[in-house]
């Protein structure tokens, strides 16, 4: 069968009035080259220099060939052209449009355009365990008045298994090309998270994967630190997280011994039963709801002091997370962020 190699000329981005034609892939853009160069010197150097008397013209505008991927260029394209596209945090976007405007802007130096992509994809993966807590909730409606600090500005585009994993890797790889590393100790707690709960992904971790048509790698590096960090992630929630309902505590004042000593074996063994499923979720091992149910099963005064030292063992596991995946600390990471977005991030 033959097949159609034609060039596709993208509707809204094809302008009659446009002077130049960005082609990528299979895929063709009639854009303006003034707005181009404006907004990007990468893209002012490389539209500089003369064409050749022989170059190629494409309804009689000079033809210049991007090695990207095409639906990347697209959502790039759009983004500079469309103003309405892509907006500013906390507007609601998808992965696959920040993915493309922040690889691509980061790579042509589009600087508004990847401070946007930056701040969108910092506003899932946070840099404080109490900005974790209020924003960590997937695909449900986000009221309008609903603070910074709550609020996840995009969706994965694929959630089935197989997609949330490669989009989980792609987002570390996008990171990691954006010299966005505050995002990292997140994004592997995430990515450990899911393939732990999804009994999933460890083979896409370990060979990599592809997400429309395109390869999603971590890098050996990160693959080893993933590897080495999955494990001791697993192994946080029962020695560390959970360690308040089987360590012996002699409680001042505790109004129902035996009862609290039931409820506490109780708590345990419904939580190795959740961590069986579970195993690789420290900081949401134990919930508000658990503590309503297990508020029951013990004394006011028990339920006072076991709140505070749970709280602390969470803390401490958030406060470890970056060194679990070898990376630098948290307040190195938040210094770059910091540096990278401060002035742009309301969160």
């Amino acid at each position: 069968m033959q097949v159609d190699d034609t060039p596709r000329r993208i509707p809204g981005l094809w302008f009659d009035d446009g002077n130049i034609v960005i082609q990528a892939g299979n895929s063709q853009f009639r854009v303006h080259r003034g707005i181009l160069a404006a907004r990007s010197p990468v893209f002012k150097d490389m539209l500089s220099f003369p064409q050749p008397l022989d170059s190629e013209l494409v309804d009689g505008c000079p033809l210049v060939r991007l090695p990207d991927v095409e639906a990347e260029v697209a959502v790039f394209l759009r983004a500079i052209f469309d103003p309405d596209y892509f907006m500013p945090f906390p507007a609601n976007t998808q992965f696959d449009i920040l993915q493309g405007c922040l690889r691509l802007s980061h790579k042509y130096e589009v600087e508004y355009l990847r401070l946007r992509a930056l701040v969108h994809l910092s506003s899932r993966f946070r840099t404080t365990l109490s900005e974790w807590d209020s924003a960590y909730f997937e695909y449900s409606e986000r009221p309008s008045d609903r603070p910074p600090s709550q609020v996840i500005s995009w969706t994965f585009s694929d959630i089935t298994p197989e997609g949330m994993i490669a989009e989980d890797i792609a987002a570390i790889q996008l990171a990691r090309e954006a010299d966005a590393h505050w995002v990292l100790p997140a994004a592997f707690y995430r990515l450990s998270s899911y393939v732990a709960q999804r009994h999933v992904g460890l083979t896409e971790v370990i060979n990599g994967t592809v997400r429309n048509g395109v390869p999603q790698n971590l890098s050996p590096t990160d693959r080893t630190a993933f590897l080495d960090g999955h494990t001791r992630q697993i192994i946080a929630s029962p020695t560390n997280i959970l360690s308040f309902l089987s360590d012996p505590l002699d409680i001042t004042g505790c109004t129902a011994p035996d009862k609290c000593r039931r409820g506490r074996l109780l708590g345990a063994q419904l939580s190795r039963d959740h961590l069986g499923d579970c195993p690789s979720i420290p900081l949401n091992v134990w919930d508000e709801d658990s503590w309503a149910g297990f508020d029951e099963e013990i004394c006011p005064t028990c339920s006072a002091c076991l709140k505070p030292i749970h709280a602390a063992a969470r803390q401490t596991f958030w406060d470890q997370l970056p060194g679990i995946y070898s990376l630098p600390p948290w307040d190195e990471l938040i210094r770059m962020k910091t540096e990278a977005i401060g002035l742009h991030a309301p969160f």
